[in-house]
C-alpha cells in the first residue's frame, strides 16, 4: 500500500474545496443518504479517511471519485456543511490533471460533454452521445451505438431525442445551433482553464 506523509496537505491546498475536508466528523451521512452507494468501493467519508492516511494512489485511482452524478444530496445533508459533491469534483479534476484516469469511460463522456458546450454553447441529447461512442473509432463506435439502441429509443419515444446522422466527431451537426455570445463562453472557459493550470502549476 503506497504512503504519502503530505498528502492531506497537498489535497486541502491543490484540490477545488479540499480544505472541506477538515471538518467532517465522520458521521456517515454522505455515504447513507447517496444513491449509488450500492455501486462505491470507498464512500466519502471513506475517502476523507485515506486522504488523511496519506493513501494518495489510492484515492486518485479509485473510482468513487468519478461516480458522483450531481444529486446534491450529501451536500444538502451534511451537519457540517461540506460540499461532499465539489470535494468529488475536485478530487476527479485533479486525478485528470495528474494523467490518472479512475473511470475511462466517464472521462470519454465527460470530453464528449464540454466538447458540445464548447462548440455549440449547448448540449444536445444526440451530439453527446454521438461524440462519446465515437471517442473508441468509428467501427468501435458503431457497436457501441447499437448497444444503447434501447436507450435511444427510449428518448425518442419520451421526445428527449432527435435522430440524426452518425457522423465524424468535431463536425457540426444541422440542430445543433450554436447560442449568441458563444465566442465570450469560449474566452472565459478558456480564462478559467488557464486559472486552473496555474493553480496547478
Amino acid at each position: 500500500m503506497d504512503y504519502q506523509q503530505d498528502f492531506a496537505k497537498e489535497v486541502y491546498e491543490k484540490v477545488d474545496s479540499g480544505a472541506e475536508i477538515k471538518v467532517c466528523m465522520q458521521c456517515g451521512v454522505c455515504a447513507s443518504t447517496c444513491p449509488l452507494r450500492e455501486k462505491m468501493k470507498y464512500s466519502p467519508r471513506k475517502l476523507w479517511t485515506l486522504i488523511r492516511a496519506g493513501r494518495r494512489q489510492e484515492v486518485l485511482n479509485c473510482p468513487d471519485i468519478m461516480l458522483c452524478t450531481s444529486c446534491y444530496t450529501c451536500k444538502v445533508r451534511c451537519p457540517r456543511g461540506i460540499p461532499v459533491i465539489d470535494v468529488m469534483h475536485g478530487l476527479a479534476h485533479y486525478a485528470l490533471e495528474k494523467g490518472i484516469t479512475p473511470r475511462e469511460e466517464t472521462k470519454k463522456f465527460g470530453e464528449a460533454f464540454w466538447d458540445s458546450i464548447y462548440e455549440t454553447g449547448r448540449v444536445d441529447e444526440a451530439t453527446v452521445p454521438i461524440k462519446y461512442c465515437l471517442k473508441d473509432g468509428m467501427i468501435a463506435g458503431l457497436k457501441k451505438s447499437l448497444s444503447m439502441l434501447d436507450i435511444g429509443m427510449a428518448l425518442m419515444k419520451a421526445k428527449r431525442l432527435t435522430p440524426k446522422l452518425f457522423i465524424p466527431p468535431n463536425f457540426f451537426i444541422p440542430g445543433s445551433h450554436k447560442i449568441k455570445g458563444l465566442k465570450d463562453l469560449q474566452k472565459m472557459l478558456d480564462k478559467a482553464k488557464a486559472m486552473g493550470a496555474r493553480k496547478e502549476g
